[in-house]
């Protein structure tokens, strides 16, 4: 039988993902906060939890070497048991605001922590390569950054990657956002707040000051959902940061949230 030839595509989101065209990169950033959404401002990430372990997001300093370690043993020893959660990770990150986004990986030690061979300004994304029989990650595992002591990442119990509504842009690319979400997944009755999209314009001078960007509002009695889309596209120059905040009526509210971009090369 004769192969039918392959049709022209005219999706651009599609060729993009696809890798068509050079110097062009989609971006789909998705976090969760897991009862995490406070009745203050919350980054929506890993570390926003119940507890609440740490509701705002803080990047190092400057770039700085990670230790990456595991709450549970399993997770890369090769001892008794023999590695039953993750064994192997990947990091991706940028090691200056003027370079792009970088990657490496590595052999998991367990509660002891391993450094990563780069040193990072921020890493906004892990997730796990290799594992064992039994969990994806069977602890809890952090990015702590040198000398700050700050966790830029973090992966949930049994996740296998990080849920981090946050991403770092260098001086050499430029995003355009085409859209951001969020959703109140398990929240009290009658929840309401609101869903923010953020950008720091200048981490490479200062790291805390964020602006305020998109406002939009959610209601579990009515819609616990909303998605915004920006047309035309919300262009944000690099070097920048973008993160998604919440505010809930509620305390411990779980909450989802993420943006889409389209990353191009300056």
């Amino acid at each position: 039988m004769a192969r039918l030839a392959r049709p022209e595509v005219h999706d651009l989101n599609l060729e993009i993902a696809a890798g068509t065209y050079a110097g062009y990169k989609s971006v789909n950033k998705f976090g969760r906060a897991p009862s995490g959404g406070q009745t203050t401002a919350t980054d929506v990430w890993d570390r926003a939890n119940a507890t609440p372990t740490q509701q705002i997001w803080t990047a190092p300093t400057q770039a700085r070497v990670h230790a990456i370690v595991s709450t549970d043993d399993t997770d890369g020893k090769t001892g008794a048991p023999s590695s039953v959660g993750a064994r192997t990770l990947r990091v991706y990150g940028l090691t200056s605001w003027d370079t792009a986004e970088v990657s490496e990986d590595i052999t998991l030690d367990g509660t002891t922590a391993v450094n990563t061979t780069n040193s990072y300004v921020i890493i906004h994304r892990m997730k796990v390569l290799t594992k064992g029989g039994t969990a994806v990650n069977a602890g809890t595992i952090s990015a702590t950054a040198a000398t700050d002591g700050t966790v830029t990442a973090s992966i949930v119990i049994g996740q296998g990657q990080t849920q981090m509504a946050i991403y770092g842009i260098p001086s050499t690319q430029t995003a355009y956002v085409t859209g951001y979400y969020g959703s109140a997944i398990q929240a009290a009755a009658a929840c309401r707040g609101s869903v923010e999209l953020f950008v720091n314009p200048e981490p490479d001078a200062e790291l805390t000051r964020f602006l305020v960007k998109h406002t939009n509002g959610w209601d579990t009695t009515a819609t616990n959902y909303i998605h915004h889309k920006f047309e035309p596209y919300f262009k944000v120059a690099g070097p920048a940061i973008i993160k998604v905040q919440t505010i809930s009526s509620a305390a411990d509210t779980d909450f989802s949230a993420g943006f889409d971009l389209v990353l191009v090369d300056n």
